[in-house]
């Protein structure tokens, strides 16, 4: 199959997940036309990365618009669609329904179908509620995300369908490190056993990889959930493959559940804790994903910055 004219509309381009969809597509500058969305063209990333890509038409859209997604969508034969994850207690302070994920995502669904759009590649999780079968109820983010995954599934027959279930971030332990009061090992927290494995994934890389699978293949997996896991690590293993690379000694350690105060994020790591987030995916695609140790290779992270000591 050719993709000389297909003409692909990327949201949350500068994003972690749509900028990694984008980076990816836009390395084939004869293979696809990319039109990237942003909320507003007056940011620096999309300031930034349109004088990087100036093949890539950029637009701006906003998810509560439905007049600026059909304009957006407007001749797209594919669209890579993805939700901003709000907290329940900023949403509160919003004045925002808990729903507002969920009403965003079924916006851009319709305005796909109602324009025509070839496919429809959607960013969703899967819901906690229904595999811990009601035990973890609070993971707003994961339920709403789940919910566009099963409204865009409905809807097949108006649209070829598919979607992405992304594992936990490699990138989340840079953001859990510091260094040991010594200042000779580098520490990564994380509110679980150390030794427990978790599906982890590279958002910046392993996204826009899968997409592009989809792309190419996208009459077989019309209909699909992919789950976009590299593998099952620990946080130790993370600490080891960090200190393979580097040199520098790192070691995982737990922090109690206690020190989390948002109960959102409490339940998603007892989620974690307990179950296995894609304990009902099954979809192998033969993706070379990324291990851990690329990971920290490409992420050129030697540790978080030291305190500044003056004399």
């Amino acid at each position: 199959m050719t993709h000389d004219s297909l003409s692909i509309v990327i949201f949350g381009a500068t994003g972690n997940q749509g900028g990694s969809v984008l980076r990816t597509l836009a390395a084939h500058k004869t293979a696809y036309r990319i039109r990237a969305v942003t909320r507003s063209l007056n940011q620096t990333k999309a300031a930034q990365l349109s004088m990087l890509m100036p093949h890539v038409d950029w637009v701006e859209a906003d998810l509560d618009d439905k007049q600026s997604l059909l304009k957006a969508v407007t001749g797209a034969d594919m669209v890579f669609g993805v939700t901003p994850s709000i907290q329940s207690a900023k949403l509160r302070k919003m004045n925002k329904s808990l729903d507002t994920e969920f009403e965003q995502g079924k916006r851009l669904v319709d305005a796909c179908i109602e324009q025509k759009v070839g496919m429809l590649v959607f960013s969703t999780l899967p819901s906690p509620r229904k595999i811990t079968r009601g035990q973890i109820t609070g993971v707003n983010h994961y339920e709403n995300k789940y919910r566009i995954q099963q409204y865009l599934l409905q809807c097949k027959p108006k649209i070829q369908v598919a979607a992405i279930q992304l594992a936990v971030y490699y990138q989340n332990n840079m953001q859990n490190a510091r260094w040991n009061d010594q200042g000779n090992e580098v520490v990564f927290g994380y509110p679980g056993h150390p030794d427990r494995k978790l599906a982890y994934a590279d958002v910046e890389r392993d996204t826009g990889a899968m997409v592009k699978y989809i792309v190419d293949n996208r009459d077989s997996c019309n209909g699909k959930v992919f789950p976009v896991v590299s593998g099952y690590y620990s946080p130790s293993d993370i600490a080891v493959a960090f200190t393979s690379i580097t040199g520098i000694c790192a070691r995982a350690i737990e922090v109690p559940l206690s020190f989390v105060k948002d109960p959102h994020y409490k339940a998603m790591f007892e989620f974690y804790a307990g179950f296995d987030m894609f304990a009902e995916s099954a979809l192998d695609t033969d993706q070379a994903l990324t291990t851990p140790e690329r990971f920290w290779r490409a992420s050129g992270f030697s540790g978080p910055p030291k305190p500044m000591v003056y004399l």
